[in-house]
C-alpha cells in the first residue's frame, strides 16, 4: 500500500451534554490533561491529551440537535487504551468515583480487558497485552 495516502491517528471528538463535568471527569478520573480551552461564546472546545492521543470536548451548539446518549448503535462504540495492569487500574480509577461497567476479564491467552463508563455513557475499554505483544498492531478481537 505504498501508493495509497498514509495516515496518523489525530483525534476523537465527543460532543458533551455538559462540557465542564466531562472535562472534569477525563482528567480527575482517567488523568487526562488539559491540552487548550479555545472557541468563543456558543463554541467552546477543551482539548484533552490522554494515552498519546488527543479527545477533543465540545457542547451542543445552540439549534443543534444531537441524540441523547443511549444503547449500542452503528458507529464508534467506545475509546480503547492499552495499560500494563488492567485490574490494578481498575482499582484506582473505582477509587476516583468511575463506573466500572464490565469487570476485568481474560479475552484470551494473555489479553486482559475491562470498561469504564464516563459521562454521557461513553465506553473506555482497558486493555492489558502481553509485553512481547503490547507494541504491535491490533487486527481485531
Amino acid at each position: 500500500m505504498s501508493d495509497g495516502p498514509r495516515y496518523l491517528f489525530d483525534h476523537v471528538h465527543i460532543y458533551c451534554s455538559d462540557l465542564a463535568t466531562t472535562e472534569r471527569w477525563f482528567v480527575d478520573v482517567m488523568g487526562a490533561e488539559v491540552i487548550e480551552r479555545r472557541g468563543s461564546g456558543n463554541h467552546p472546545t477543551v482539548a484533552l491529551r490522554l494515552g498519546g492521543g488527543s479527545l477533543l470536548l465540545r457542547s451542543r451548539l445552540e439549534g443543534e440537535e444531537l441524540a441523547a446518549a443511549g444503547p449500542p448503535r452503528f458507529g464508534v462504540d467506545h475509546l480503547g487504551l492499552l495499560v500494563s495492569d488492567v485490574r490494578s487500574v481498575i482499582t484506582e480509577l473505582r477509587r476516583r468515583g468511575a463506573e466500572v461497567s464490565s469487570e476485568p476479564r481474560e479475552l484470551r491467552a494473555g489479553v486482559y480487558m475491562a470498561f469504564v463508563r464516563g459521562p454521557d455513557q461513553v465506553r473506555i475499554e482497558l486493555v492489558q497485552r502481553p509485553p512481547s505483544s503490547a507494541a504491535q498492531p491490533v487486527r481485531g478481537q
